[in-house]
């Protein structure tokens, strides 16, 4: 009963951290209110990045982001350089050539992400493909050094040992499969 309380106690320190960051956001977003709302608008790609994230720790979310935040930049200065009012930050995001500029850079966020998967998914594959057949190599340098008795390739009985008399287990392409049971095909 004691380690409930104690569990509901920590619980609740987490809730409190969250409500008192959530409060800060607020009041923060509230204060810089022209700000807020060109962001909230200006980053609706990386909102939709980030929902897209089928698995989570992916990095579409941070590189779509990155490149949004990036193409804001330059407005946000404008906006706090020219006064930072409501009446401003909507003149600024609703000039056409604001959301052009800031939607690319998160275009190219999203390119940057489409590359960089395709990119480590060749170089994974890749690397695979050398482990195998590294992999291949070794074990025919093996069996040149200690014979085909290596492979361990042969008819076993019900009970895992080897038949006496019988030979090595081959398909039809020559190589020697997994091992097999007496009374199994291969």
């Amino acid at each position: 009963m004691a380690k409930k309380a104690k569990a509901v106690k920590k619980g609740k320190k987490r809730d409190l951290g969250g409500s008192i960051l959530g409060v800060f956001g607020l009041v923060t977003a509230f204060v810089f209110m022209p700000s807020t709302v060109m962001l909230c608008l200006a980053m609706l790609p990386t909102a939709a990045a980030a929902f897209s994230d089928r698995v989570r720790g992916e990095t579409r979310a941070l590189t779509v982001g990155s490149m949004n935040l990036a193409g804001c930049t330059p407005f946000l200065l404008q906006l706090w350089s020219s006064g930072h009012n409501l009446d401003n930050a909507f003149s600024i995001i609703t000039d056409p050539r604001t959301i052009i500029v800031i939607y690319s850079a998160a275009a190219v966020g999203w390119i940057i992400d489409w590359a960089m998967s395709g990119i480590v998914a060749t170089i994974m594959v890749q690397r695979g493909n050398a482990r195998v057949a590294h992999i291949a190599t070794r074990q025919a340098d093996l069996v040149e050094r200690w014979g085909p008795e290596v492979t361990g390739n042969y008819v076993l009985d019900a009970n895992g040992f080897p038949v006496e008399g019988a030979e090595m287990i081959a398909n039809d392409d020559g190589n020697p499969p997994k091992n097999t049971s007496a009374g199994q095909k291969p």
